[in-house]
């Protein structure tokens, strides 16, 4: 497997991270790590719900915080503080629309939840960014065995009734319905479908090379689309696309038509042999048309029927600066539904303020990984430019968020804990190439002189 320090372009900074980390025992790294990889492998594990929809990652973030932080956070400076400035006033319009909310305790809830997210992404990035390649490559590995592997139970429930019966009923959601959507161990099949999305950071960042990359991504593919997500496939194709171009403006364009030629090729191929397999099962053919053809008209209009009440209720109540409080609309519309799309939610339920912060925290996080393309482009080095997949999921997690809520996703915020740590690296290098550069320079000046 090859060096993460060659696809990332930080290992001439490795050395000079790890002599100012403040770990002296690498017992205590050893165990963070594996306390990391532990995290990731609970990840997937959203059908185990406690109160107040605390999952069980979130209690085992909970536990190693104090430890991190004892450890880790007084080492540099990692995440830029214009991700600051958004999360303040985020917060503000969540207090703020909180005090008049008709149900005041739901704000409340969704308040501490989002601080201990927003703590929660500050660790991360410090912890990514202290630690060693070849410790991230293997927290990476992991991540990417667990997106398979939930990969894999996606596609065993698509194939077989019975065993999506198995996983649905451990979560006592089970309902009796004929064309069901797999969602692996997820409550519902969107947020699978996003958590199989997002996994392709992981998997093209750890691959060994190109090929191994490509053909991992194509295996990964098809465990997104059976979940029958039309939002989650608009979002790839949108993220895929914004990559290939950054790619094609930093100077890859013949790499590229290579690449995509491979790729359709192969797709042609795969197509080829899932319809016939498809063809040849009429129960398959069925489920495969009524989850991605047949539910399409219903799940649009469903989708503007819910807005258009959302956009109602916050003109009814005259709130449009504050809105009517986070979690509120299921108690105003009496539905019980959520209003599956990020901006209407803040729109309605923390007023323009919230919309405001929403959009800064959204710019902030797009012009941070164009940074990372830069950077790599600049130091024309191909290997460096497997970056560009944090613009790619970037991009893909705005468009996800225009159909479903996906701003409280954990695998949203860890991948963006390792967009600035990544960021934070390849600085450190740049800076200690130039510095490097004008020592040279200034030696060579004396010995002239």
């Amino acid at each position: 497997m090859a060096s993460m320090s060659q696809h990332w372009g930080y290992s001439q900074s490795i050395e000079s991270v790890e002599q100012a980390n403040i770990v002296h025992s690498p017992l205590v790294q050893h165990l963070i790590v594996l306390w990391l990889m532990g995290a990731l492998v609970l990840l997937p594990l959203d059908i185990f719900r406690l109160p107040l929809n605390v999952t069980a990652v979130d209690l085992w973030m909970l536990m190693a915080l104090p430890i991190l932080w004892l450890f880790f956070l007084r080492g540099p400076q990692v995440i830029s503080l214009s991700y600051l400035v958004a999360i303040v006033v985020i917060l503000v319009a969540s207090f703020a629309s909180t005090f008049g909310a008709p149900a005041p305790r739901n704000g409340i809830v969704v308040i501490v939840k989002e601080v201990f997210i927003f703590v929660w992404f500050y660790t991360l990035a410090a912890v990514f960014a202290q630690l060693s390649a070849k410790q991230l490559r293997s927290i990476l590995a992991v991540w990417s065995a667990v997106v398979f592997l939930h990969g894999f139970i996606i596609l065993g429930q698509f194939l077989s009734p019975s065993f999506w019966r198995i996983i649905v009923s451990v979560a006592g959601t089970l309902h009796d319905y004929e064309f069901y959507r797999p969602a692996g161990l997820f409550m519902n099949a969107n947020s699978a479908a996003f958590f199989q999305l997002l996994g392709f950071v992981p998997v093209l960042l750890v691959s060994p090379s190109r090929k191994v990359g490509m053909i991992l991504g194509l295996l990964l593919l098809p465990t997104m689309l059976a979940t029958g997500s039309m939002g989650a496939a608009l979002a790839f194709a949108a993220g895929l696309t914004v990559a290939v171009a950054a790619l094609c403006l930093s100077g890859y364009l013949i790499t590229v038509i290579k690449l995509l030629a491979q790729l359709a090729a192969v797709i042609v191929l795969a197509g080829a042999v899932l319809f016939i397999v498809i063809s040849q099962n009429e129960r398959y053919r069925a489920h495969f048309e009524h989850i991605f053809l047949g539910r399409a008209e219903r799940s649009s209009e469903g989708r503007f029927d819910l807005w258009g009440r959302g956009f109602e209720t916050l003109l009814a109540e005259n709130v449009l600066l504050w809105g009517i409080g986070p979690e509120n609309f299921r108690v105003v519309d009496h539905q019980g539904k959520q209003l599956h799309n990020d901006l209407i939610a803040f729109s309605v339920e923390r007023g323009l303020l919230g919309v405001g912060g929403l959009a800064l925290f959204a710019l902030f996080a797009l012009s941070r990984a164009a940074s990372l393309v830069y950077l790599a482009q600049r130091q024309r080095e191909r290997a460096r430019l497997v970056v560009v997949v944090f613009l790619g999921a970037v991009v893909a997690a705005v468009i996800e968020s225009l159909t479903h809520q996906a701003f409280h996703f954990r695998e949203l915020w860890i991948i963006l804990a390792l967009q600035e740590a990544v960021l934070f690296q390849m600085v450190s290098a740049a800076k200690k190439a130039r510095l490097l550069l004008s020592v040279r320079g200034a030696s060579r000046r004396e010995v002239l002189t």
